[in-house]
């Protein structure tokens, strides 16, 4: 009799761990990642960099302005679809074009102010050879 009574107990704890654990199992099936808040948050940050530091003004830069812009708006629709993995991977992918926008902005910059200097020394050059 001590051993229905054991296996009948041993179902029942089986029973009571299924209910715990079934709600658990259940969000990891349906999407249960959390909103990529943080994400959003600093490829947002990385787009408004790149677009304060002239970005739209080279074309290469504005480029991958752009890119970041979409990815961005297509990181919100799968958030608003629950698909905060995928939403996360796309984050990535815009803060990472926004961010390249940004870097090839300054260069252009850089280019630009050299490209003065250069024009300025050449024109000091002329005035002290003269």
């Amino acid at each position: 009799m001590s051993t229905k009574l054991s296996g009948a107990s041993s179902c029942v704890s089986l029973a009571r761990r299924a209910w715990v654990l079934l709600p658990s199992l259940a969000l990891i099936a349906c999407g249960g990642a959390a909103i990529p808040q943080e994400q959003l948050t600093s490829a947002q940050a990385a787009l408004k960099g790149a677009e304060v530091a002239g970005a739209g003004e080279d074309p290469k830069a504005a480029l991958y302005l752009k890119l970041s812009r979409e990815q961005l708006e297509k990181a919100k629709a799968l958030i608003a679809d629950s698909k905060n993995e995928e939403a996360a991977r796309v984050l990535d992918r815009a803060q990472a074009d926004a961010e390249l926008s940004l870097a090839l902005a300054k260069e252009a910059t850089a280019k630009r102010e050299a490209a003065q200097a250069r024009q300025q020394s050449e024109e000091l050059k002329q005035r002290i050879g003269k």
